[in-house]
């Protein structure tokens, strides 16, 4: 079933080292973009004394991810709706430490899992969206 919603909440699906953005238009979920931690050169916030070279990436990778959200909300507002954000606790932790204000408004949901590598047409099951769709901000 099409909703007037499709392709306007954005599924972005992380881990320590890749990231998803996917819509759900058609009752099927679509990758958009997919990058991972070997295809960016972001750089970490102030990391803890101590800190592996593995979480300075990671903390990296999580604020690339944060940035991107914040480009979409920043220069393509009028498409992007709302996020859905799924990625395991720490990660979750970090991309949601560096979202805009405007960006984090708009997550309407967020789940602790690692779904990275659920392929994309199994995916929708696991966010559980409700029948009538998603409430989004505004």
């Amino acid at each position: 079933m099409t909703e007037a919603r499709d392709g306007q909440v954005v599924y972005v699906v992380a881990d320590g080292g890749k990231v998803r953005f996917l819509h759900d238009s058609q009752g099927s979920m679509h990758d958009v973009e997919v990058s991972d931690s070997h295809a960016h050169t972001g750089t970490p916030g102030q990391m803890p004394a101590g800190a592996s070279p593995a979480d300075t990436r990671k903390d990296a990778f999580a604020r690339s991810v944060a940035e991107r959200m914040n480009a979409q909300v920043a220069h393509d507002s009028a498409n992007v709706a709302a996020f859905v954000l799924a990625a395991p606790a720490p990660v979750l932790h970090e991309i949601r430490e560096h979202l805009s204000a405007p960006a984090a408004a708009r997550v309407i949901k967020v789940l602790s899992k690692d779904l990275i590598n659920i392929p994309s047409h199994e995916l929708r099951a696991h966010f559980d969206i409700p029948a009538t769709g998603w409430v989004l901000p505004g």
